[in-house]
């Protein structure tokens, strides 16, 4: 089982166990994690092939929340509340999904001997970059990536605030290679407190904010 394969496998499972839901809700962050952690012992891999799997697990995960909830609303509607609606379960479920999919995606990759924080900061990075892919909201992403790591330190050698800091720190740097308004963006959303943790991002990426051109500028218009 390669990358792409558990990718497919975990996004058609998940999207099985939630049509007609309409939206992945906290309810089903422990049924996704545990799907992932199981689905990649059983595939029996270690070191970097499961690491490998676990950033395709994300993948798969975020890929089934843009399914689940149809992110094609967001677009089609007619009504400006209809729309609004729409984006902010977009979110949520994005964000569900990335808490699930970083928990148990690093919690089945931990058990087959890949590094806890490395894992975190992987499935961070992997969960922002696929939610830029689907178009969906990828602050949403980066605070359940963050909120995933964090309830993975629980009972392990590892701080919450070390948890918090690798996850922050892969969505920023992931957010970097979108746009540098996006690393602006992510890291806003996820320094400071989340789930009464300390965050402080390890990377210079994203901390000022970008230029925007003025309109009233005559060399930017064409």
């Amino acid at each position: 089982m390669d990358e792409r394969e558990i990718g497919k496998r975990i996004r058609d499972d998940l999207v099985g166990r939630l049509r007609g839901t309409g939206e992945i809700g906290e309810a089903a962050v422990g049924t996704l994690s545990s799907l992932i952690q199981r689905t990649i012992g059983e595939a029996g891999a270690s070191g970097a092939a499961a690491a490998n799997l676990a950033v395709g697990s994300v993948r798969g995960a975020i890929s089934a929340a843009g399914s689940v909830v149809g992110l094609t609303a967001t677009t089609t509607s007619d009504s400006l509340t209809a729309v609004v609606d729409s984006a902010a379960k977009v979110a949520g479920s994005v964000g569900n999904a990335a808490k699930g999919a970083v928990v148990g995606a690093v919690r089945g990759s931990s058990e087959a001997g890949v590094e806890t924080l490395e894992a975190i900061s992987r499935t961070s990075r992997s969960a922002v970059t696929e939610t830029s892919a689907i178009g969906a909201d990828i602050t949403a992403a980066a605070v359940g990536a963050v909120e995933g790591a964090i309830e993975i330190a629980k009972g392990t050698a590892v701080s919450a605030e070390d948890a918090a800091s690798a996850a922050a720190t892969g969505a920023i740097e992931a957010a970097a290679k979108i746009s540098d308004e996006a690393a602006y963006r992510v890291r806003r959303a996820v320094e400071g407190t989340i789930s009464g943790v300390k965050v402080v991002a390890k990377t210079t990426l994203g901390k000022t904010e970008p230029d925007r051109p003025s309109p009233a500028d005559p060399s930017n218009l064409s």
